[in-house]
């Protein structure tokens, strides 16, 4: 049986056969932490709450750790020639890694993190809704946690401080 393909239907279907056999950019994945003994590039501290701790992948591939999501967004405004491909936080509630740029965080002095940032990151709006009404918190995306949440806040607290003199 002969077809008439015209050229057009022929480079078609070959770009189709073409893409579908190319193989597919490995989606980036946040990097392995041993907690409790891996350090935060911040601040020094061992990373051991898997719910508040961070990572990003800058564009060389080299991964840098952070015990909470505070020190992973002052840490790069501190050192903005570190060019970041993905940003990777974990949900609070579930623990699992997730981008941070598609999460709803929460900011509340209050919400005690390592190092006093008060963030903490969810999956779902619902989620980050519910805790922040429970703490009377503030919902930010990930783009307003990162211009506004450690405005002023970063690194502000000392060893003394307690959540009261907040």
């Amino acid at each position: 049986m002969k077809t008439n393909l015209s050229p057009a239907t022929l480079g078609l279907l070959l770009s189709v056969l073409l893409a579908a056999c190319t193989p597919q950019s490995e989606q980036l994945a946040p990097p392995e932490i041993a907690y409790g003994q891996d350090l935060c590039e911040a601040c020094g501290m061992l990373i051991d709450q898997p719910g508040l701790a961070a990572a990003t992948l800058d564009t060389a591939g080299q991964p840098h750790k952070f015990d909470e999501i505070g020190d992973m967004i002052q840490y790069h405004a501190d050192n903005p020639t570190v060019q970041v491909q993905a940003w990777f936080v974990h949900d609070y509630n579930t623990e699992a890694w997730m981008r941070a740029e598609t999460a709803y965080f929460i900011y509340c002095p209050g919400f005690f993190t390592a190092m006093g940032h008060g963030l903490a990151a969810f999956e779902t709006e619902a989620d980050a809704l519910a805790f922040a009404e429970q703490w009377q918190a503030e919902v930010l995306s990930f783009d307003e946690a990162r211009r506004d949440a450690c405005d002023g806040v970063c690194h502000s607290l000392t060893l003394g401080d307690t959540l009261k003199e907040r």
